[in-house]
């Protein structure tokens, strides 16, 4: 049936099983469950503080997306692993977008925290003394924030 079909139809059906798998929506952790320990100089820990994660997948959306929390009684918060879906046609639309920044390109997943509030900030930072930036694994991440006070 396919051999007997004219050029103009096997591209049109071609095109169409493309559209259709173009279409497919595929998941992927756009954050990680993060605990976060927050303290003080001296190792104390600090209730009621907010902490902030920031996330974005440079490869399906051009928006941030930010959720505060407040610690607990221990100076601790839990932010919950955030799964998302992405079409293929996204990933390769927004993958394309951010190549077009050349030098300044970021793709894949991406979240870190802070804490900026009462006279304290801080964020996690990697073993280098950089901020750590999430970049889409482990699936869990446990961080201690000392949030030193901006004098």
């Amino acid at each position: 049936m396919i051999l007997e079909m004219k050029p103009v139809q096997k591209v049109a059906i071609a095109a169409s099983v493309l559209l259709l798998i173009l279409e497919i929506p595929i998941p992927y952790l756009a954050s990680p469950e993060w605990t976060v320990v927050v303290t003080d100089e001296t190792g104390r820990p600090l209730p009621r503080i907010p902490v902030l994660l920031s996330y974005e997948n440079y490869s399906v959306e051009t928006r941030n997306h930010e959720i505060e929390l407040f610690t607990g009684s221990d100076g601790r918060v839990i932010f919950p692993a955030h799964k998302r879906k992405a079409l293929i046609l996204s990933r390769i639309y927004y993958t394309a977008r951010s190549a077009m920044e050349l030098a300044h390109a970021s793709f894949g997943p991406n979240a870190s925290v802070l804490v900026s509030a009462d006279g304290r900030e801080g964020s996690v930072n990697s073993p280098d003394g950089t901020v750590y930036f999430w970049k889409g694994y482990p699936d869990r991440v446990t961080s201690t924030i000392v949030a030193r006070s901006r004098e």
